[in-house]
């Protein structure tokens, strides 16, 4: 067990898109399971099914965190509000209106002005890490955090867990709000199973291990991965065109696969990008939802057809 210490990410500020990216991996994932049940050979199938089981576990992933940030949202209006609150209850209480007759009743005193949540977080730098045995289900985290425990009963403690981070809130702790956010994991983690733990002096964060190839749990050198330099880049290229990743499943699909279905590939693209996806297909209606970032590719990226 090593304490070790955790650097935040800078966390870029992204501009509200009109459909949610959850949303579009549900609509990809539908129109793909439509695909996938016109075609012929079971191989193409088995591919398209595995590719539409990815993007229902994405999308999951995404609508916690779009949940979380809408969460985190709301309580920055309510602190704002309290905010207003207490300078409208300070300036009635030094500006009090005269009294019209001698014989009107006193007026009562002003309320105690309301004191807001505090807003900003003290990041925790410090904490213990235990990756656990050999094929253990869990690595666990070990924050200190005195009197903490008197928080246990209440709402003021959360962690939110994807397969990729997870971020854990400390609210009003003697006036102090903490938190411990990593979105940069060295290996993925299973939200289902994740949970945290409050003890009287500090906070346990249990992350769920997920099963390898030979049917054991991952084996964890450290809590956090390697910095990929190319990481902004690769953001800002799945940004521009969220269905990256389909089309290159796509082109893998093409380049492995024999003369039928290249050419069922191929005829698939070259409608999209026409237009025509859904005209001749029963049912294929939905396969438009995958014009954005299907069409954005074109027939290039798949060689000579």
């Amino acid at each position: 067990m090593v304490d070790i210490t955790v650097i935040e990410d800078e966390e870029n500020e992204e501009t509200e898109e009109e459909e949610l990216p959850s949303l579009t991996r549900e609509l990809d994932a539908d129109a793909i399971e439509k695909l996938a049940k016109s075609a012929e050979r079971p191989s193409v199938r088995a591919h398209l099914d595995s590719l539409v089981s990815k993007l229902r576990r994405e999308s999951a992933a995404l609508k916690r965190v779009e949940a979380s940030k809408q969460k985190s949202t709301e309580e920055k209006a309510d602190s704002k509000s309290a905010v207003v609150s207490e300078d409208e209850t300070v300036k009635a209480a030094s500006n009090p209106e005269p009294a019209v007759k001698a014989l009107s009743p006193p007026t009562s005193r002003p309320a105690p002005p309301v004191v807001p949540s505090t807003a900003k977080y003290c990041p925790i730098n410090k904490f213990a890490f235990d990756a656990g045995s050999y094929n253990s289900a869990f690595l666990t985290l070990y924050i200190n955090l005195p009197g903490v425990g008197k928080l246990k009963k209440t709402d003021k403690i959360t962690c939110d867990f994807t397969a990729t981070s997870f971020d854990l809130i400390v609210r009003d702790l003697d006036g102090k709000s903490y938190r411990l956010f990593n979105n940069n994991l060295e290996k993925n983690i299973n939200p289902e199973v994740c949970k945290f733990v409050v003890k009287a002096e500090k906070v346990l964060v249990k992350l769920g291990k997920v099963k390898g190839e030979y049917g054991s749990y991952d084996s964890w050198q450290g809590l956090s991965g390697k910095k990929d330099k190319n990481k902004k880049e690769t953001k800002a290229a799945k940004k521009d065109d969220p269905s990256a990743s389909i089309m290159g499943m796509m082109k893998d699909m093409y380049d492995s696969g024999d003369d039928k279905m290249k050419k069922m590939i191929g005829e698939t693209m070259m409608k999209q990008r026409n237009g025509e996806l859904g005209k001749d297909m029963p049912g294929a209606g939905g396969m438009g939802g995958m014009g954005g970032g299907m069409g954005g590719m074109g027939m290039d990226g798949f060689g000579d057809m």
